[in-house]
């Protein structure tokens, strides 16, 4: 969250970085106008409208919040989810292979990854039929995982320039996608 006035605040700070991982642990980074941040971070729960930073700390704070897939509001801080890297574009494989069936009768598979972390999935087999898949998607690490209505799927993924590698399931399948834009 970038402070849109940040003379006018009482506490002076320039933006905060709120990270929450899987494994309930957070931080955050709250940059001060002198450019210095204070860092904060430990074990967090939630439920459907509550959350609570700092299980393992003398004062845990409580928090109400809702939220999408890239929007977070914290007792009406809003918080909005961002890319670490430049994964949002347009890919298209070069080569699909792999343990697995299914992978063997890939022709080909686009990917569209939005800044906004909504995706679209397009498989097309050797015979020319062909399944698409739109959803969510979130990362963590070298994770990225694709949410849709009826599934999901699970990948490690390596990012190079402009060439994309997605790994499912210990050689299952293997697809290096080339970014189109």
């Amino acid at each position: 969250m970038v402070n849109p006035s940040p003379g006018e605040s009482p506490d002076a700070f320039l933006a905060i970085k709120l990270t929450l991982q899987s494994n309930y642990s957070f931080s955050i980074d709250i940059q001060k106008q002198d450019y210095s941040i204070e860092h904060w971070e430990g074990l967090f729960t939630a439920n459907d409208d509550t959350i609570i930073l700092g299980l393992n700390s003398d004062e845990p704070q409580v928090y109400s919040y809702s939220g999408n897939h890239n929007m977070l509001n914290l007792n009406g801080v809003v918080f909005t989810k961002a890319l670490s890297n430049s994964l949002a574009g347009i890919w298209s494989s070069v080569s699909v292979s792999g343990d697995d069936k299914h992978a063997q009768d890939i022709a080909r598979m686009d990917l569209i990854l939005q800044p906004d972390f909504v995706f679209t999935f397009r498989v097309s087999s050797s015979e020319g039929s062909e399944a698409i898949h739109s959803g969510v998607y979130y990362t963590e690490d070298d994770h990225i995982v694709l949410l849709y209505q009826d599934g999901e799927h699970d990948a490690t993924y390596t990012l190079d320039q402009d060439e994309l590698t997605l790994e499912v399931e210990d050689g299952d399948m293997f697809a290096v996608l080339n970014r189109i834009r």
